[in-house]
């Protein structure tokens, strides 16, 4: 054993837990362990929690705000106004913007991200070039995933799937796309599978997401996930009209969970973006993932995008994204606060496709101590204080220092 963390609250857990750990591996948990090692991690009876994840994120496209602020706010808008500062990025901008926000990543305790990055015509590779290398460079800190991701479709748009294939090629992760945006939607799907198939690396597909009449795609996603064989290695963000259906029509949706699909929400994103027709009695526009993951359906959450076009705020902190959906879902009861946890670590892992992210011998060593005694008190208030461990040792420590001045008295 070369760590050993004592003295920890566990989510679920009674009482005070000791967290072994050999190399990059959890080696054992225990109310005591008595081995003796060379380093020892004093939690103080606080939470301690796996790796927080973050599933579903575009660092190519984070902090441009300030480039273009939003004037009407719609999607149409965001859509315009991204694509053209997409002709400005290059490299070095594109990496120092993702490094600014997989520094602060790393320093909130997310341990593992999936970013997408998007291939097109206007864009072309330079996305993914810039981002290839800050995969290995910021390993010690963070596994990061990288999808070639069609933002502006694919049938549309001729060329894009041979850029997409380059994109595996050149060393992308996953393959996705937006299928709404796309005049043939279920051939954007099969094209995207076909890659899948050439490529053997999962799918994402941002689905479901626009508040109009068009039919859900998820059965056409769920059917070419059985007929390709894929089952447990897609997932599915925003997927926002499900919350409009009625439970009947829900239920129907857990057939997800045969096909061993994943659904995250992005409620910073959705809820900003959502429901803008709506005169009065405004939906929320969040997939009830708690609701589906009773069902049996593996869910999550995630961050999406931080002070862009589509979400003019956020700092990329998933924590605070699992408060923000435990508000807008009504989730109010240490067992939800503890799911939440579940949609922010164990849960969103399991999404993109790590099945080692969870508190147990022979997982990853991958935790963060947080100022919180409990999963309830980590999701009211997300602590500013946490420990973060990768691999096993320490990555990044963040301390809160507050000074109160009084008045003298008189």
């Amino acid at each position: 054993m070369d760590l050993k963390i004592t003295q920890a609250r566990l989510a679920g857990r009674v009482g005070l837990w000791d967290i072994g750990i050999e190399g990059d591996r959890i080696s054992a948990v225990a109310p005591a362990l008595s081995t003796s090692v060379a380093t020892v991690i004093d939690a103080a009876q606080k939470l301690v929690i796996p790796g927080l994840v973050d599933g579903h994120i575009h660092l190519d496209k984070a902090l441009i705000l300030d480039r273009h602020p939003a004037v009407e706010g719609t999607f149409q808008e965001a859509m315009r106004g991204t694509l053209r500062l997409k002709q400005t990025f290059t490299e070095a901008d594109i990496q120092a913007r993702a490094r600014q926000v997989l520094q602060r990543a790393i320093a909130f305790g997310i341990t593992a991200m999936r970013s997408h990055v998007e291939v097109d015509h206007t864009i072309g590779l330079t996305g993914l070039r810039a981002l290839l290398p800050l995969r290995q460079e910021f390993a010690w800190g963070i596994t990061l995933q990288l999808a070639a991701f069609a933002q502006e479709g694919i049938t549309n748009q001729p060329g894009v799937e041979a850029l997409l294939r380059e994109a595996m090629t050149l060393g992308a992760d996953v393959i996705g796309s937006a299928p709404y945006v796309d005049p043939d939607p279920e051939q954007n799907i099969r094209i995207v599978f076909d890659i899948a198939e050439a490529f053997n690396c999962d799918v994402d597909f941002h689905l479901d997401f626009l508040d109009d009449d068009a039919p859900l795609l998820w059965p056409v996603v769920a059917a070419e996930t059985a007929r390709r064989g894929w089952r447990g290695r897609v997932c599915l963000g925003h997927m926002t009209k499900l919350a409009g259906l009625s439970p009947t029509e829900l239920a129907e949706a857990a057939a997800m969970r045969e096909a061993g699909i994943s659904i995250l929400a992005l409620p910073a994103s959705d809820l900003y973006m959502m429901s803008r027709k709506d005169t009065h009695n405004v939906r929320r526009g969040v997939a009830p993932v708690h609701t589906l993951a009773a069902m049996g359906v593996n869910t999550g959450l995630a961050v999406n995008n931080i002070q862009n076009l589509f979400t003019p705020f956020g700092d990329g902190d998933v924590l605070k994204i699992g408060t923000l959906l435990a508000q807008v879902l009504q989730m109010g009861t240490a067992q939800a606060h503890e799911l939440c946890l579940d949609m922010a670590t164990t849960r969103a892992a399991r999404a993109i496709g790590i099945q080692d992210q969870a508190i147990a011998p022979g997982h990853r060593a991958d935790l963060v101590i947080l100022d919180a005694a409990s999963a309830t008190e980590a999701i009211a208030a997300p602590p500013a204080n946490r420990t973060v461990l990768k691999h096993g040792r320490i990555v990044a420590q963040t301390k809160l220092e507050r000074q109160l001045f009084c008045r003298p008295s008189e």
